[in-house]
């Protein structure tokens, strides 16, 4: 599932978890652990030469203050790099004393911009990194770099709180394409783990009666009439809201019939409220060590890196938190794809789209007219090494209709992975949809 992954390594205590954890991957997945620390050596030169005005009179001549400055240069390259290679003989120790595949890789720039270049170009199926750095001040806070990491990359990425895969997973469900990604992760954590697994779903009929109530305040009597407030209030509370329920639980029932397939037992929570509120009320009750979530929910539009709901769990939750499906559904020409990170120099290739993982899920998607049904699908376990798609034949299949272009592009994976394509090109995509259009049942 996961083959190659990345580490962030600062010798934070949270940096310390990551390596931990990310051994247990890897004796788990036979992953490839990949070490990296970024160390910025610019930042000290250009402190060194805002405080060259408060020196001494006899240091401020030019001469003196150019060999001051070389002086410093030297010490602070060198002496930087020589701690920075001290955090990895650490990562490089507990790997050999592991016995894990593993490389290390010193990077020198700004933290953040070095990690998303690296991530991006050399294709790691995950990234893990640690909530907070070494400058840590507050344990309820998300730090900056693994913020900035997370919203700009495509890449899975395990946001490590603690030291342990252990107990409880939990996993929200809410019917899109990266919750499905969430449900194969966390279904692929609780049999390699041996971890108990609860799938947690919650529908948020609140905001209709809110909305309605904030109406019902500004409208005149005679826009009222045309309105017809008091149907529509009835209409939300005795339909909408209860199929919002309905739709819901169809979306924990196919978690359930994926969990029954792989032979794992799961337990399907539906609560009403605050998506955000009650899995966070769940998880600290429960105290699972991982929460698996998708990068962005049902709601996703074109650009948009990370769901609120995502967010909010992402600093409030008190154990792990594994963000999954960022490969999938994310749009060319979107906010994150046209961002400066995207845009490598001339020399750096940008990653193609790749599959995420060895569990690949065909899921057939029946779409049902009956109000608060909820769309079914059937899945299938394909073993197999990930597909690589080229740029130009994943910009071919956005003009697919969104609710079922994820199902397409499954379908366009098995048909390459049964004749040995290892990469996806236009001519393939080609190739597949002739098929896929021939096939009877899939209409």
């Amino acid at each position: 599932m996961y083959k190659k992954i990345f580490i962030a390594v600062d010798n934070s205590r949270h940096s310390n978890h990551c390596i931990d954890l990310g051994i247990e991957l890897s004796r788990k997945f036979g992953s490839h652990l990949v070490g990296c620390h970024v160390y910025d050596a610019s930042l000290h030169q250009r402190r060194f030469r805002d405080m060259e005005k408060g020196l001494p009179p006899q240091y401020q001549d030019e001469s003196v203050l150019q060999r001051q400055r070389d002086l410093h240069a030297s010490l602070i390259n060198q002496g930087l790099k020589l701690i920075s290679e001290s955090y990895l003989d650490v990562f490089n120790k507990k790997c050999r004393d592991a016995s894990v595949p593993h490389s290390s890789l010193l990077l020198e720039g700004k933290n953040y911009y070095e990690i998303i270049r690296e991530v991006q170009t050399n294709h790691y199926d995950l990234v893990i990194m640690g909530a907070q750095g070494l400058a840590a001040v507050d344990a309820g806070t998300l730090g900056s770099v693994c913020e900035r990491v997370v919203r700009r990359i495509k890449t899975d990425v395990l946001v490590v709180k603690n030291d342990r895969f252990e107990g409880k997973a939990v996993v929200a469900v809410d019917g899109s394409t990266q919750s499905v990604a969430g449900v194969k992760s966390a279904l692929s954590f609780a049999q390699l783990f041996g971890l108990k697994l609860d799938a947690v779903s919650v529908f948020d009929p609140h905001y209709h009666r809110v909305a309605f109530e904030s109406i019902a305040k500004v409208l005149s009597k005679e826009a009222g009439q045309v309105f017809r407030f008091k149907d529509q209030e009835t209409l939300h509370e005795e339909i909408i809201d209860k199929g919002l329920a309905k739709i819901y639980q169809g979306h924990l029932d196919n978690a359930g019939r994926m969990a029954g397939d792989a032979g794992v037992g799961i337990t399907s929570v539906l609560m009403d409220g605050k998506p955000y509120d009650q899995i966070i009320k769940f998880v600290s009750k429960e105290q699972p060590s991982l929460l698996i979530v998708g990068r962005t929910g049902v709601h996703n539009t074109n650009g948009l890196d990370i769901g609120s709901t995502t967010e909010n769990l992402l600093r409030l939750s008190p154990c792990n938190v594994l963000l999954t499906g960022g490969n999938v559904g994310m749009e060319p020409g979107s906010a994150v794809a046209e961002s400066g990170f995207q845009r490598m120099p001339a020399n750096r290739k940008e990653p193609a789209y790749t599959s995420p993982g060895q569990l690949h899920v065909e899921n057939r998607f029946e779409e049902v007219a009956a109000k608060g049904t909820a769309v079914q699908q059937e899945h299938t376990v394909i073993a197999g090494d990930p597909i690589i798609w080229t740029q130009e034949a994943q910009t071919q299949t956005e003009r697919i209709p969104s609710f079922i272009r994820a199902m397409i592009r499954q379908k366009i994976e098995k048909y390459a992975r049964d004749h040995g394509y290892k990469e996806i090109t236009t001519r393939v995509v080609d190739e597949a949809k002739g098929k896929i259009m021939g096939d009877v049942s899939f209409h």
